[in-house]
């Protein structure tokens, strides 16, 4: 990350920052199980909605796993997909944006964030659902696979966005989306926790 990017991410939660920041806030997911099937799983949205006065700058998303069922050596992990979307997600379970900054006291109205399950280690009675354009994949990596029950399970956190930012304008939002065809790719045994931090202008 750019000197003056990192200065100014380091500032917002003071109120400090070369920007003005109405709200900088986090939201994190509760322990989402895997949902098996064969079409991918999706983890957590945030979006700004249509006509939103805000402009919202995502500078943070971050995934981790644990499994509790070991998977064959011939079974892909899931690939852990961030795609940017232009329709409001559906379904889901509403998250609580707490705030970590900036001048106002909450978060706009407009800004939803949600994920796949409805308390730790339950999934949502829908799941999330979001319209997935074409190509509009902002950053990927395969998530961590556990292939042996012998030893420790390693630090596994993965953290998108931490070269850049996204911009979201009214009518756009981030999807965290586990991409995979094979029910054995993400198992019910297996549970994913994710944050996102944002920013509104």
């Amino acid at each position: 990350m750019a000197t003056t990017q990192l200065a100014d991410r380091q500032l917002r939660s003071l109120g400090t920052a070369t920007t003005s920041y109405l709200f900088v806030g986090r939201a994190s997911t509760f322990r989402i199980p895997g949902r098996a099937g064969t079409t991918g799983q999706k983890l957590l949205s945030i979006f700004n909605a249509a006509g939103s006065a805000v402009t919202v700058t995502v500078g943070m998303v971050a995934i981790d796993m644990a499994c509790t069922v070991v998977k064959a050596l011939t079974v892909l992990p899931p690939v852990i997909r961030l795609w940017k979307v232009t329709a409001a997600p559906t379904g889901g379970t509403t998250l609580t944006k707490t705030k970590i900054g900036g001048t106002g006291s909450t978060s706009n109205t407009a800004v939803a964030v949600l994920n796949d399950a409805s308390a730790d280690g339950t999934s949502s009675t829908t799941a999330l659902t979001a319209t997935l354009p074409a190509g509009a994949i902002i950053t990927q990596e395969f998530a961590p696979r556990f292939i042996t029950a012998a030893g420790y399970e390693m630090a596994d956190r993965i953290e998108f966005l931490t070269d850049t930012e996204v911009s979201l304008a009214a009518g756009e939002g981030l999807v965290l989306f586990l991409d995979y065809t094979l029910a054995t790719q993400n198992p019910v045994t297996d549970f994913w926790i994710a944050t996102v931090e944002w920013s509104e202008t």
